[in-house]
């Protein structure tokens, strides 16, 4: 038995959703750089490329707390609120539990009402721990100013949370629609700035966009935006040596129309 056993209590709701957040941020955070670093310029939330960055970082999400939360090791979050994942009898798990464990956040995600649970559970055990037999204890005293501030912003994450929420499911996808076909008007400005020099350069008006990327500084960039803000095969050129119209769709959920043309 370790020599921490007899010192160690449950861990409050508080403690380990704060632990939680902070675990979360990292790997939040890696997802706003991948994006980033794919797509300097594309914001993140209209990046088409983010489900598939989400899916692999919630793979090594799970990694990350089996390899962390086992044979006394902690992740970052539970080091920096004297957590740790331990048995019933207060034991370090070993590895295969924890696997275990970090395979029932899996479950205890849908609608987190697996998380919600240590707090109707007597012995605070979220479903994940029911699934390797675990519980988390802490090793620092009970009660006092760090106790308050620890609840108090526990409290002020449930409201982020419940926020968090509403803007998935409400505000979320308006702003997304709204946005995309912003940015989709703003990149035609781009197409008629390219037309101008290449009228400027051939005597004519560009029939593709391929056409356009022979006069853009960068072609690939130019290619690789065109492609992340519409639906290149929805583009439609009409042009000639005195005028051009450039018809496409918005990647927005609605497949909005836009259009540009010529002075």
């Amino acid at each position: 038995m370790s020599q921490h056993h007899h010192a160690s209590r449950k861990a409050e709701f508080a403690e380990r959703a704060l632990a939680f957040a902070v675990d979360y941020a990292l790997f939040a955070a890696a997802w706003v750089v991948i994006l980033k670093f794919l797509d300097p310029g594309l914001p993140v939330l209209l990046n088409e490329k983010g489900t598939g960055v989400i899916a692999i970082l919630a793979a090594l999400f799970i990694v990350y707390q089996a390899a962390l939360s086992c044979d006394g090791r902690a992740t970052l979050g539970k080091l920096l609120f004297g957590l740790r994942v331990a048995d019933a009898e207060g034991e370090p798990l070993d590895f295969g539990r924890s696997i275990m464990r970090a395979l029932g956040y899996v479950p205890s995600s849908f609608l987190t009402l697996g998380f919600f649970w240590a707090l109707v559970d007597p012995h605070g055990r979220a479903w994940h721990d029911f699934a390797a037999g675990s519980t988390v204890l802490s090793d620092r005293s009970e009660g006092g100013a760090r106790s308050v501030a620890v609840r108090l912003a526990a409290g002020t994450l449930v409201i982020a949370f419940a926020l968090g929420a509403g803007w998935v499911g409400i505000w979320e996808p308006r702003y997304l629609k709204i946005m995309t076909v912003a940015h989709a008007k703003a990149g035609l400005e781009e197409v008629k700035t390219l037309q101008a020099a290449y009228h400027q350069r051939n005597g004519q008006y560009a029939g593709s966009l391929f056409a356009l990327a022979e006069v853009s500084l960068a072609p690939r960039a130019f290619l690789r935006d065109m492609a992340a803000l519409y639906d290149l095969k929805s583009f439609r050129f009409k042009a000639d040596k005195t005028s051009y119209v450039v018809v496409t769709r918005a990647r927005d959920v609605d497949a909005t129309l836009v259009a540009i043309s010529s002075p």
